[in-house]
């Protein structure tokens, strides 16, 4: 179990998580990635970054502002330290798009974006880390057409309550599911309410409406 100091932290990260949801944030999208970074098993990546950053070109009138940059450290460096200009840069955002590899499931960066608070949005995959709920905590897109369709929705001033809301979600499961001792007690424990369809609990993909 983890420790009384550590439940303590995460129970007041926890009752922030609308306070952070409703942060000041100057930014409208970003994906924190582009072509520069990427060479391997990318061009789906690529290509949304490309849609992405073509979006305040194509909608004008919209007044969008889009941020493809990479920010902080990238490759080995960046899944050993965090860059505070990552951080701040997740902290100013109001919608995080991600995208998986080519023939690729699972992104790391899908916890810290949900923990940051702000909306994520995902390409499909065909197991969700346990809690992840498209439409409650999390944006699933499922064609360039369908991404464009909702960052435009989500950043209708008249939306903006429910953009929030799926963000201060996103930050509620990531905090309440997704913490390493929180996966390592799945994979001791082995609890059969997170088996998943191949009988293992270490990565407990099935969600709870399922």
């Amino acid at each position: 179990k983890a420790s009384n100091n550590t439940l303590d932290i995460e129970s007041t990260g926890f009752r922030l998580s609308s306070a952070i949801a409703q942060l000041p944030r100057t930014m409208d999208v970003r994906t924190f990635w582009n072509a520069s970074v990427c060479n391997l098993h990318c061009k789906f990546r690529d290509h949304v970054a490309e849609m992405v950053a073509s979006i305040p070109q194509r909608h004008p009138h919209a007044g969008i502002q889009t941020n493809t940059e990479v920010i902080g450290y990238i490759h080995t460096q960046g899944r050993r330290n965090v860059h505070p200009n990552f951080i701040r840069g997740m902290m100013t955002t109001k919608i995080i798009v991600l995208a998986q590899r080519d023939h690729w499931e699972g992104h790391s960066r899908l916890y810290e974006a949900l923990l940051s608070g702000a909306l994520v949005m995902s390409d499909p995959q065909i197991y969700w880390p346990h809690g992840t709920i498209d439409g409650k905590n999390i944006v699933v897109y499922n064609s360039w057409v369908d991404l464009e369709l909702k960052i435009l929705y989500y950043l209708d001033p008249k939306n903006e309550r429910e953009r929030i809301k799926i963000g201060q979600r996103g930050r509620e499961v990531a905090l309440t599911h997704h913490r390493s001792w929180q996966q390592a007690e799945r994979l001791f424990l082995n609890d059969m309410e997170y088996r998943n369809d191949y009988g293992l609990a270490n990565k407990p993909w099935r969600t709870n409406s399922d």
